[in-house]
């Protein structure tokens, strides 16, 4: 599967995170399912190399996303990478350490990879 992501300048504002951004919402989108607002959200994917978790609102004491240091939203786990949001991808979006463009394609690359054929 071949994707090309386009960023016109200033698309995601002048903040620092706009490739991240937008290879997460790629990512998700790979792994959505029909009627889901991946691109928004995220969706809910565990694979070997990279976890995805939307946000949570559900309060619960064991729920890791919902804990008072929670988990990462987005965490590629062969350069121990993580992102966090709030709500939606983009949206108060911190990362664990900086990343370069040629890391973000071959994390894209990578999370493609697994990504179910869809018809």
């Amino acid at each position: 599967m071949d994707i090309e992501i386009v960023v016109p300048t200033g698309m995601f504002g002048p903040g620092k995170y706009y490739l991240v951004d937008a290879i997460i919402r790629a990512i998700a989108e790979a792994f959505s399912t029909e009627g889901e607002w991946a691109d928004k959200y995220g969706v809910n994917v565990e694979t070997p190399i990279f976890s995805m978790h939307k946000f949570c609102w559900c309060d619960s004491e064991n729920c890791p996303w919902c804990a008072e240091d929670p988990a990462p939203h987005f965490h590629y786990k062969p350069t121990d990478f993580k992102v966090s949001w709030y709500k939606y991808i983009g949206r108060g979006m911190e990362m664990n350490r900086q990343v370069s463009a040629q890391e973000c394609a071959e994390i894209l690359s990578a999370c493609l990879a697994l990504a179910p054929k869809k018809s």
